[in-house]
């Protein structure tokens, strides 16, 4: 379990003994977009000093003003050019920190979604295809091989093991997260872990895929913008933007 999942099995509870009784999937992520944008928004108005920004915002708009009116030399021009930049810079210092800061609730609910919401196991009765990568390495695995590095089998498969050719177990099924790929351990699982663990370094093998069933939120456009990631983020930029005018949040 890396950082950003430490709060997961509270979402994961949350959601399916809370939310699943009454909201549909996409329901469920604007309601978890609308809980990130009021948390993150709640942090960042604590942690940023609204006063400093509210007359630093008025000076800003008064320099500029200052700078589209002049009509002169252009000593005269980089004066004011100077304290525009110099005041847009004092705003980027007031915001940044606090910005960062209040973005981490977003964080650990995306890795979370992303892990929860994206991939499905797949209903008894349906063909999957798993890939090794290198495609070269020879493996054990009791499933109908369809060429090199590629194997089809007919889900639940119950009780077997992918046992590479120096004898570690590498993954057992059936999988107990419909997480669609397994590969060594990186310095980044630190942040962000593989619930269904890792491939031993030892191991020949780099990467196996799974071709688990993927749910779609958003059904136009390209691939990428499929994904619960997007969806979440969509309503969490909605939802912050409403904030952001309704309270007038510098």
């Amino acid at each position: 379990m890396g950082f950003f999942d430490i709060p997961s099995p509270f979402f994961s509870w949350f959601d399916t003994v809370i939310l699943s009784a009454f909201l549909s999937p996409i329901f469920k992520l604007a309601f978890w977009g609308i809980i990130g944008s009021i948390i993150s928004m709640g942090l960042y108005v604590l942690l940023s000093s609204q006063e400093k920004l509210s007359k630093l915002k008025i000076d800003i708009a008064t320099t500029r003003k200052a700078l589209n009116d002049y009509d002169g030399e252009f000593s005269g021009a980089w004066k004011l050019i100077s304290k525009s930049l110099k005041l847009s810079g004092n705003q980027i210092g007031l915001t940044l920190f606090p910005a960062v800061l209040a973005s981490l609730p977003v964080l650990f609910l995306l890795v979370w979604i992303g892990t929860d919401y994206n991939y499905t196991l797949p209903e008894a009765g349906t063909s999957i295809e798993i890939t090794i990568s290198p495609v070269s390495e020879t493996i054990q695995f009791n499933a109908n091989k369809i060429e090199d590095g590629k194997w089809q089998l007919t889900w639940p498969i119950n009780n077997e093991q992918i046992i590479d050719s120096k004898g570690n177990s590498i993954i057992s099924f059936p999988l107990t997260e419909a997480i669609p790929i397994l590969h060594k351990q990186q310095w980044w699982n630190s942040l962000f872990g593989n619930p269904i663990g890792y491939i031993p370094e030892s191991s020949p093998l780099e990467q196996i895929n799974i071709d688990l069933p993927q749910n779609k939120y958003i059904t136009i456009g390209p691939e990428w913008l499929h994904s619960a990631e997007v969806a979440f983020l969509l309503f969490v930029v909605i939802c912050s933007l409403t904030i952001q005018f309704t309270f007038r949040i510098n």
